[in-house]
C-alpha cells in the first residue's frame, strides 16, 4: 500500500472506530439502566450482537466509497483491526472513568446480585468454586483498572476474530472491465 492508502485506511478506520466505540458505550449505558428498566438489558445485548454487522457495513462503505468497489482481504483485515482497536481504546477510556469517578460500585452490586441468585448455584458446584468466596472476590474484579483491562483484552480478541472473518467475507476483486470485440 502506498502511503496516501494507509493514510486514507486510518483515517476511515479511526472514524468508523469512533462510531463503534459509541455504539458499545450505548450498550454499557443500557446494561446498567437494565436494573430499573429490564427491557434495556436486551437492548445492551442486541447493540453488542450488532457490532459484527455493523463493522461489515463501515467496511462494504469504506469499499465502496472510497476503494471503487474493491478491497483486498489483507487490507480488509488491517481496516477491520484498526476499527476493533480504535473502539476498544476509546470505549476503555469511557468506561475507566466511569468506573472510577462514576459508579461508586454499582456494576460490583449488579454482578453481585445476579450471581446470588439459586440458578447460579449449578455453577459454582461444576466450577468447585465456593459461592461466598465468589462473591468476595467480585468488588475486587470490577474495581475500574482489572475491569478495563480485561474489557479491552476482550475486545481485541473478539475484534481480531470477527475482523478476519469479516474481512474475508467482504473482500472484493476489482472487475475486469476490458471487451472482447
Amino acid at each position: 500500500m502506498k502511503y496516501e492508502e494507509i493514510k486514507q485506511l486510518r483515517a476511515f478506520a479511526w472514524y468508523d472506530g469512533i462510531y463503534l466505540s459509541i455504539i458499545w458505550m450505548a450498550s454499557f449505558a443500557c446494561f446498567l439502566a437494565a436494573t430499573w428498566q429490564s427491557l434495556l438489558g436486551q437492548v445492551s445485548s442486541l447493540l453488542i450482537l450488532s457490532t459484527p454487522f455493523f463493522v461489515a457495513f463501515r467496511l462494504k462503505k469504506f469499499r465502496d466509497t472510497a476503494l471503487e468497489g474493491a478491497i483486498s482481504f489483507n487490507r480488509a483485515c488491517v481496516y477491520n483491526l484498526r476499527v476493533f482497536f480504535n473502539a476498544a481504546l476509546l470505549f476503555s477510556i469511557m468506561q475507566y472513568a466511569y468506573m472510577a469517578f462514576v459508579d461508586h460500585g454499582k456494576v460490583a452490586q449488579i454482578v453481585t446480585a445476579t450471581m446470588m441468585r439459586p440458578e447460579y448455584d449449578e455453577v459454582y458446584k461444576m466450577m468447585q468454586v465456593d459461592k461466598e468466596q465468589f462473591l468476595q472476590f467480585i468488588p475486587e474484579a470490577f474495581s475500574p483498572l482489572p475491569m478495563t483491562l480485561n474489557s479491552f483484552i476482550y475486545e481485541i480478541i473478539f475484534g481480531v476474530f470477527f475482523g478476519i472473518i469479516i474481512a474475508a467475507l467482504m473482500a472484493k476483486k476489482k472487475k475486469n472491465t476490458q471487451h472482447v470485440s
